[in-house]
Protein backbone atom coordinates (compact mmCIF):
# COMPACT_ATOMS: atom_id res chain seq x y z
CA UNK A 1 0.00 0.00 0.00
CA UNK A 2 1.39 3.38 -1.03
CA UNK A 3 1.43 6.45 1.17
CA UNK A 4 -1.33 8.06 -0.90
CA UNK A 5 -3.56 4.99 -0.58
CA UNK A 6 -3.05 4.90 3.19
CA UNK A 7 -4.03 8.56 3.51
CA UNK A 8 -7.13 8.00 1.36
CA UNK A 9 -8.19 5.01 3.48
CA UNK A 10 -7.68 6.96 6.74
CA UNK A 11 -9.76 9.88 5.48
CA UNK A 12 -12.52 7.50 4.39
CA UNK A 13 -12.61 5.82 7.83
CA UNK A 14 -12.77 9.19 9.60
CA UNK A 15 -15.78 10.21 7.49
CA UNK A 16 -17.62 6.98 8.31
CA UNK A 17 -16.85 7.18 12.04
CA UNK A 18 -19.89 8.23 14.06
CA UNK A 19 -19.62 11.28 16.34
CA UNK A 20 -18.94 10.44 19.98
CA UNK A 21 -21.65 11.31 22.51
CA UNK A 22 -19.48 12.90 25.20
CA UNK A 23 -22.27 13.02 27.80
CA UNK A 24 -23.04 9.33 27.38
CA UNK A 25 -19.35 8.49 27.51
CA UNK A 26 -18.83 10.45 30.75
CA UNK A 27 -21.92 8.86 32.32
CA UNK A 28 -20.66 5.40 31.37
CA UNK A 29 -17.22 6.11 32.84
CA UNK A 30 -18.77 7.35 36.09
CA UNK A 31 -20.86 4.19 36.35
CA UNK A 32 -17.84 1.95 35.68
CA UNK A 33 -15.70 3.78 38.26
CA UNK A 34 -18.47 3.69 40.86
CA UNK A 35 -18.93 -0.02 40.26
CA UNK A 36 -22.68 0.05 40.73
CA UNK A 37 -25.96 1.23 39.32
CA UNK A 38 -26.36 4.89 38.35
CA UNK A 39 -27.65 6.99 41.24
CA UNK A 40 -26.82 4.38 43.88
CA UNK A 41 -23.09 4.87 44.22
CA UNK A 42 -20.95 7.97 44.32
CA UNK A 43 -17.62 8.60 42.71
CA UNK A 44 -14.38 7.53 44.40
CA UNK A 45 -13.77 9.91 47.28
CA UNK A 46 -17.50 10.30 47.95
CA UNK A 47 -19.99 8.54 50.22
CA UNK A 48 -23.08 7.27 48.47
CA UNK A 49 -26.21 8.56 50.19
CA UNK A 50 -28.90 7.25 47.85
CA UNK A 51 -30.94 7.87 44.74
CA UNK A 52 -31.88 11.49 44.24
CA UNK A 53 -29.33 12.72 46.78
CA UNK A 54 -26.08 11.72 45.05
CA UNK A 55 -27.12 13.53 41.88
CA UNK A 56 -27.58 16.78 43.78
CA UNK A 57 -24.00 16.82 45.07
CA UNK A 58 -21.03 17.80 42.87
CA UNK A 59 -18.97 14.73 43.86
CA UNK A 60 -21.77 12.25 43.25
CA UNK A 61 -22.16 11.84 47.01
CA UNK A 62 -20.91 13.29 50.28
CA UNK A 63 -17.24 14.14 49.90
CA UNK A 64 -15.03 11.98 52.12
CA UNK A 65 -12.05 14.25 52.66
CA UNK A 66 -14.07 17.20 53.88
CA UNK A 67 -15.74 18.93 56.81
CA UNK A 68 -19.54 18.95 56.80
CA UNK A 69 -21.86 20.82 59.17
CA UNK A 70 -25.32 19.86 60.36
CA UNK A 71 -27.68 22.16 62.23
CA UNK A 72 -31.26 21.73 63.40
CA UNK A 73 -33.74 24.14 61.84
CA UNK A 74 -35.20 24.79 65.30
CA UNK A 75 -34.82 23.49 68.84
CA UNK A 76 -37.68 21.04 68.32
CA UNK A 77 -35.71 19.50 65.44
CA UNK A 78 -32.66 18.54 67.50
CA UNK A 79 -33.70 14.89 67.63
CA UNK A 80 -34.34 14.84 63.89
CA UNK A 81 -30.90 16.32 63.20
CA UNK A 82 -29.31 13.65 65.43
CA UNK A 83 -31.08 10.98 63.38
CA UNK A 84 -29.87 12.49 60.12
CA UNK A 85 -26.30 12.56 61.45
CA UNK A 86 -26.62 8.90 62.45
CA UNK A 87 -27.86 8.07 58.95
CA UNK A 88 -24.81 9.75 57.39
CA UNK A 89 -22.54 7.79 59.74
CA UNK A 90 -24.17 4.53 58.64
CA UNK A 91 -23.67 5.45 54.98
CA UNK A 92 -19.99 6.14 55.67
CA UNK A 93 -19.56 2.76 57.37
CA UNK A 94 -20.94 0.69 54.49
CA UNK A 95 -17.62 0.45 52.66
CA UNK A 96 -15.35 0.37 55.71
CA UNK A 97 -14.71 -2.01 58.59
CA UNK A 98 -13.37 0.74 60.81
CA UNK A 99 -15.37 2.17 63.74
CA UNK A 100 -16.98 5.59 64.08
CA UNK A 101 -15.96 8.21 66.63
CA UNK A 102 -18.69 10.43 68.10
CA UNK A 103 -17.50 13.24 70.40
CA UNK A 104 -19.84 14.66 73.00
CA UNK A 105 -18.77 17.30 75.48
CA UNK A 106 -18.58 16.10 79.07
CA UNK A 107 -21.76 18.10 79.63
CA UNK A 108 -23.94 17.30 76.58
CA UNK A 109 -24.67 20.47 74.61
CA UNK A 110 -28.09 21.77 73.67
CA UNK A 111 -29.78 20.23 76.75
CA UNK A 112 -30.65 17.12 74.75
CA UNK A 113 -29.08 14.32 76.78
CA UNK A 114 -26.59 11.68 75.67
CA UNK A 115 -26.92 9.23 72.82
CA UNK A 116 -29.30 6.35 73.44
CA UNK A 117 -27.94 2.96 72.37
CA UNK A 118 -31.21 1.27 71.34
CA UNK A 119 -32.27 4.33 69.37
CA UNK A 120 -28.96 4.49 67.51
CA UNK A 121 -29.14 0.75 66.80
CA UNK A 122 -32.66 1.14 65.38
CA UNK A 123 -31.23 3.61 62.86
CA UNK A 124 -28.77 0.95 61.64
CA UNK A 125 -25.72 2.19 63.55
CA UNK A 126 -24.08 -0.82 65.22
CA UNK A 127 -23.20 0.22 68.82
CA UNK A 128 -20.26 -2.23 68.72
CA UNK A 129 -18.63 -0.03 66.07
CA UNK A 130 -19.40 3.26 67.82
CA UNK A 131 -16.73 4.83 70.02
CA UNK A 132 -17.95 7.67 72.25
CA UNK A 133 -15.60 10.37 73.54
CA UNK A 134 -16.52 12.88 76.24
CA UNK A 135 -13.99 15.77 76.18
CA UNK A 136 -14.38 18.33 79.00
CA UNK A 137 -14.98 21.32 76.70
CA UNK A 138 -15.53 22.57 73.17
CA UNK A 139 -11.84 23.22 72.45
CA UNK A 140 -10.98 19.74 73.69
CA UNK A 141 -13.73 18.27 71.52
CA UNK A 142 -12.29 19.91 68.40
CA UNK A 143 -8.78 18.73 69.33
CA UNK A 144 -9.98 15.13 69.81
CA UNK A 145 -11.73 15.24 66.43
CA UNK A 146 -8.58 16.50 64.69
CA UNK A 147 -6.36 13.88 66.32
CA UNK A 148 -8.87 11.16 65.48
CA UNK A 149 -8.77 12.18 61.82
CA UNK A 150 -4.98 12.10 61.71
CA UNK A 151 -4.92 8.65 63.32
CA UNK A 152 -6.67 7.20 60.24
CA UNK A 153 -8.39 4.75 62.58
CA UNK A 154 -12.01 5.76 61.92
CA UNK A 155 -14.44 5.56 59.03
CA UNK A 156 -16.22 8.70 60.20
CA UNK A 157 -15.65 11.35 62.87
CA UNK A 158 -18.50 13.37 64.35
CA UNK A 159 -18.52 16.02 67.05
CA UNK A 160 -21.08 18.17 68.84
CA UNK A 161 -20.12 21.80 69.41
CA UNK A 162 -22.58 24.63 69.91
CA UNK A 163 -22.44 26.93 66.88
CA UNK A 164 -22.21 29.93 69.23
CA UNK A 165 -19.10 28.62 70.97
CA UNK A 166 -16.02 30.85 70.84
CA UNK A 167 -13.92 27.73 70.21
CA UNK A 168 -15.59 27.27 66.84
CA UNK A 169 -13.54 29.62 64.65
CA UNK A 170 -12.33 29.74 61.08
CA UNK A 171 -8.90 28.53 62.23
CA UNK A 172 -10.40 25.55 64.10
CA UNK A 173 -12.60 24.47 61.20
CA UNK A 174 -9.71 24.93 58.76
CA UNK A 175 -7.61 22.49 60.81
CA UNK A 176 -10.41 19.94 60.66
CA UNK A 177 -10.78 20.44 56.92
CA UNK A 178 -7.04 19.99 56.30
CA UNK A 179 -6.94 16.84 58.45
CA UNK A 180 -9.95 15.42 56.58
CA UNK A 181 -8.32 16.14 53.21
CA UNK A 182 -5.04 14.56 54.30
CA UNK A 183 -6.63 11.32 55.51
CA UNK A 184 -9.69 11.22 53.23
CA UNK A 185 -11.89 10.75 56.30
CA UNK A 186 -15.23 12.56 56.51
CA UNK A 187 -15.74 14.76 59.57
CA UNK A 188 -19.12 16.09 60.61
CA UNK A 189 -19.80 18.91 63.03
CA UNK A 190 -23.19 19.10 64.74
CA UNK A 191 -23.69 22.76 65.70
CA UNK A 192 -27.15 22.65 67.27
CA UNK A 193 -30.07 24.92 66.42
CA UNK A 194 -28.57 28.40 66.80
CA UNK A 195 -27.03 30.32 63.92
CA UNK A 196 -23.44 29.13 63.58
CA UNK A 197 -20.31 31.19 63.11
CA UNK A 198 -18.20 31.32 59.96
CA UNK A 199 -16.44 28.11 58.95
CA UNK A 200 -14.76 26.47 55.96
CA UNK A 201 -17.20 23.54 55.83
CA UNK A 202 -17.70 22.11 52.34
CA UNK A 203 -21.42 21.52 52.96
CA UNK A 204 -23.84 22.90 55.52
CA UNK A 205 -27.17 21.16 56.17
CA UNK A 206 -30.26 22.36 58.04
CA UNK A 207 -32.52 19.54 59.18
CA UNK A 208 -36.17 19.58 60.24
CA UNK A 209 -38.39 16.69 61.19
CA UNK A 210 -41.06 15.56 58.73
CA UNK A 211 -44.03 13.29 59.27
CA UNK A 212 -43.37 9.76 58.12
CA UNK A 213 -45.64 7.84 55.82
CA UNK A 214 -48.06 5.89 58.00
CA UNK A 215 -48.13 2.10 57.75
CA UNK A 216 -51.37 0.15 57.89
CA UNK A 217 -51.64 -1.64 61.26
CA UNK A 218 -55.06 -3.19 61.76
CA UNK A 219 -57.47 -1.20 59.61
CA UNK A 220 -57.75 2.15 57.91
CA UNK A 221 -58.11 3.88 61.26
CA UNK A 222 -55.10 2.24 62.92
CA UNK A 223 -51.69 2.99 61.44
CA UNK A 224 -48.08 2.98 62.66
CA UNK A 225 -45.30 5.48 61.90
CA UNK A 226 -43.11 4.38 59.00
CA UNK A 227 -39.51 5.14 58.05
CA UNK A 228 -38.00 8.39 59.40
CA UNK A 229 -38.30 11.42 57.14
CA UNK A 230 -36.60 14.78 57.23
CA UNK A 231 -36.89 18.08 55.41
CA UNK A 232 -33.27 18.91 54.65
CA UNK A 233 -31.87 22.15 53.29
CA UNK A 234 -28.43 22.22 51.72
CA UNK A 235 -27.59 25.79 52.66
CA UNK A 236 -24.03 25.62 51.39
CA UNK A 237 -22.30 23.32 48.91
CA UNK A 238 -18.85 24.15 47.61
CA UNK A 239 -18.85 23.50 43.88
CA UNK A 240 -22.59 22.78 43.84
CA UNK A 241 -25.96 24.41 44.22
CA UNK A 242 -28.05 24.73 47.41
CA UNK A 243 -31.34 22.88 47.51
CA UNK A 244 -34.21 21.68 49.68
CA UNK A 245 -35.66 18.16 49.72
CA UNK A 246 -37.73 15.76 51.77
CA UNK A 247 -35.84 12.51 52.32
CA UNK A 248 -36.59 9.13 53.86
CA UNK A 249 -34.20 6.81 55.69
CA UNK A 250 -34.30 3.05 55.14
CA UNK A 251 -32.33 1.51 58.01
CA UNK A 252 -32.48 -2.00 56.54
CA UNK A 253 -30.98 -1.02 53.19
CA UNK A 254 -28.95 1.80 54.77
CA UNK A 255 -29.86 4.33 52.13
CA UNK A 256 -31.52 7.73 51.85
CA UNK A 257 -34.02 8.54 49.14
CA UNK A 258 -35.85 11.63 48.01
CA UNK A 259 -39.63 11.40 48.36
CA UNK A 260 -42.50 13.40 46.93
CA UNK A 261 -44.30 15.86 49.21
CA UNK A 262 -46.57 14.16 51.73
CA UNK A 263 -50.12 13.94 50.46
CA UNK A 264 -52.92 15.42 52.45
CA UNK A 265 -54.29 11.99 53.39
CA UNK A 266 -50.89 10.96 54.76
CA UNK A 267 -50.39 13.95 57.02
CA UNK A 268 -52.97 12.87 59.55
CA UNK A 269 -51.26 11.43 62.64
CA UNK A 270 -51.84 7.82 63.53
CA UNK A 271 -54.36 7.28 66.32
CA UNK A 272 -52.94 6.96 69.82
CA UNK A 273 -54.14 3.35 70.04
CA UNK A 274 -52.10 2.34 66.99
CA UNK A 275 -48.99 4.09 68.22
CA UNK A 276 -49.24 2.39 71.60
CA UNK A 277 -49.79 -1.03 70.05
CA UNK A 278 -46.68 -0.96 67.92
CA UNK A 279 -43.60 -0.16 69.95
CA UNK A 280 -41.82 1.35 66.95
CA UNK A 281 -40.99 4.85 68.23
CA UNK A 282 -37.30 5.05 69.14
CA UNK A 283 -35.39 7.74 70.98
CA UNK A 284 -31.91 8.74 69.86
CA UNK A 285 -31.10 10.50 73.14
CA UNK A 286 -31.86 9.86 76.76
CA UNK A 287 -32.02 12.44 79.56
CA UNK A 288 -32.02 10.09 82.52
Amino acid sequence: MTLGQAETRTNHEQKERKPVDKRALIADLKERIAGGEPGNAGLPGAISLGTGINEALPDGGLRKGALHEIAASAYRDMGAATGFLAALAVCAMKDSSRPVLWCEAWRPPFDMGRLHGPGIAAFGLDPARLLLAAPPGDSDCLWVMEEALRSRAFAFVAGEVDGRSSALSLAATRRLQLAAEETQTPVLLFTGHAKGSASVAVTRWHVAGAESRNILYADEMERLPGCPRWDISLARCRGGQPGRWRVEWNAQERVLSRVSPVKEGETKPAPAKARAAGDDIVFLRQTA
